[in-house]
């Protein structure tokens, strides 16, 4: 179950998950979109548009198929006790290949109740790096997103996931961020956003 923490680590895919995921995703590439904003909006508790370096691109048959996986859709009901369904049609891949790529603290939209971010590729050799890693805070929920800003390391916890894991995350609870990263590191994922069935 997720608990208070609001967050757990699952393993949705098999190997050739993976690779078909992986494969999509490079094809998806060539028409990626340059997402940046130098400074977050004004926003103080949920959505908004923070700041952000990083490409985007929609996905392909692939996370189609992912993204409406009746096996995830089993395992999302099973961590909470509740029925969630797919907010859009389609999901999207998130491309961190320059240094620097990050996504900025925020809590998700209110169409994203629910993320469940996977790693497609991750080309660090170094898994105890920072870079490009998801910075959850499960402990400082009730903060507004100015006062988290002002306080970044409090409270901080970090989770780096490998190719093919992903995260299950009460996104529009717990306000999260991916830190920025380095010099040849390249990481691409895939958010999904779910909500509740009959919200």
């Amino acid at each position: 179950m997720l608990g208070r923490r609001g967050a757990v680590l699952a393993n949705l895919l098999d190997r050739d998950g993976l690779e078909a995921l992986r494969q999509d995703a490079v094809a998806r590439h060539r028409s990626a979109a340059e997402m940046r904003a130098l400074e977050p909006d004004e926003e103080i508790w949920r959505g908004g548009s923070p700041d952000r370096w990083l490409e985007s691109a929609p996905g392909g048959e692939a996370l189609q198929a992912f993204y409406h996986s009746p096996r995830v859709l089993d395992l999302l009901q099973r961590l909470t006790g509740m029925e969630w369904t797919q907010s859009g049609l389609a999901g999207t891949y998130s491309y961190y290949r320059r240094p620097g790529h990050h996504l900025g603290l925020h809590r998700d939209i209110d169409e994203c109740d629910l993320a469940v971010i996977t790693c497609v590729h991750d080309s660090s050799e170094s898994r105890a790096e920072t870079g490009g890693a998801l910075c959850l805070y499960p402990e400082r929920v009730e903060d507004p997103l100015p006062e988290l800003r002002a306080r970044p390391d409090d409270g901080a916890a970090y989770v780096r996931l490998e190719p093919g894991q992903s995260v299950v995350l009460l996104g529009g609870r717990v306000p999260h961020r991916v830190l920025p990263v380095g010099e040849e590191h390249v990481r691409i994922v895939a958010p999904l956003c779910y909500r509740a069935l009959g919200s």
